[in-house]
């Protein structure tokens, strides 16, 4: 039951992010915080697919997970290569680019949470999940 919460709860999260990037990029990067203007057809394309569109696949097979067994550990590596390939990158930036402003400090601790309770997870025994 509590592998099917974080699958839930991860695939929602992922979904709604992705909807909303999708349907308003602008917006998405408003209410972050971030300073990013997208100010081409170019940058509104690579938000949509990147932030938007594999955001909300993502989001969509952590859902199919919660009801089919056999996707729970491809969505959890999923959220693994997700969520460390974003973490990856942050550290580059914290590296090359200095200390980030605390609001993406924030979204930083949150997506470390989902990776490693999704790297608990996969350590875990399946029939134990279940």
């Amino acid at each position: 039951m509590a592998l099917n919460g974080f699958l839930l709860i991860t695939g929602l999260i992922f979904a709604a992010l992705g909807v909303y990037t999708l349907a308003d990029p602008q917006a998405a990067m408003d209410a972050g915080r971030l300073g990013l203007k997208l100010d081409s057809v170019a940058a509104y394309s690579q938000m949509r697919g990147a932030g938007g569109g594999t955001t909300l696949a993502v989001g969509l097979l952590l859902l199919a997970s919660v009801t089919r067994a056999s996707l729970e550990r491809p969505a959890l590596w999923a959220v693994v290569a997700v969520l460390g390939g974003l973490e990856a990158g942050r550290l580059v930036s914290l590296l090359v680019d200095g200390v980030p402003p605390p609001n993406v400090a924030v979204g930083m601790l949150f997506e470390n949470l989902g990776l490693w309770q999704a790297v608990y997870w996969l350590q875990q025994d399946p029939a134990s999940t279940a």
